[in-house]
């Protein structure tokens, strides 16, 4: 891949049954190609003209491979995080009743009442975190890094879930 219009169109012509192979798991999704799991690996001089959905990790080292891909899906775990406290604030300015609350006291709650479908939580409520998928049932989505530089998701004390509709 020499040009950026060849990465371009490698990552377009990837899908779970051509170069993914797909193993099913029950309760697995198969894989997909996403903004934060695609990304070019060595030295390359296309590393600053990719886009932001296509990354480079200048390194070979399988530890700095892997450190890279952390780190993006943290950035896209908080950007999901974000959104979901967005549309909660949206529901309330419009008087409407919000599926998508903060807090721990409102969050056991739920829980316990099986009104929970999915969940993002910062990884030092490592507790909580451990109740919930000990249950199963609800999609848990940990994201790891400090509160304070977690935009809105580490405003809102590092928690957040969906309800069910």
């Amino acid at each position: 891949l020499k040009t950026l219009k060849d990465v371009e169109a490698c990552v377009s012509g990837l899908a779970p049954d051509k170069p993914l192979k797909n193993i099913s798991f029950v309760g697995n999704e198969p894989p997909s190609i996403t903004s934060y799991n695609t990304f070019l690996v060595g030295p390359s001089n296309l590393g600053p003209t990719l886009p932001s959905t296509i990354g480079h990790c200048a390194s070979t080292s399988t530890s700095d491979i892997y450190d890279y891909f952390l780190q993006r899906r943290s950035a896209h775990t908080v950007a999901e995080a974000d959104k979901l406290i967005a549309t909660m604030l949206a529901d309330v300015a419009k008087g409407q009743t919000a599926l998508v609350s903060t807090g721990k006291k409102e969050a056991m709650t739920a829980f316990k009442n099986s009104l929970m479908k999915k969940v993002f939580v910062h990884e030092s409520m490592s507790k909580f975190i451990n109740a919930v998928r000990a249950e199963g049932g609800v999609e848990v989505v940990v994201v790891t890094g400090d509160l304070e530089e977690l935009g809105q998701f580490g405003k809102y004390g590092g928690l957040v879930f969906e309800l069910f509709y």
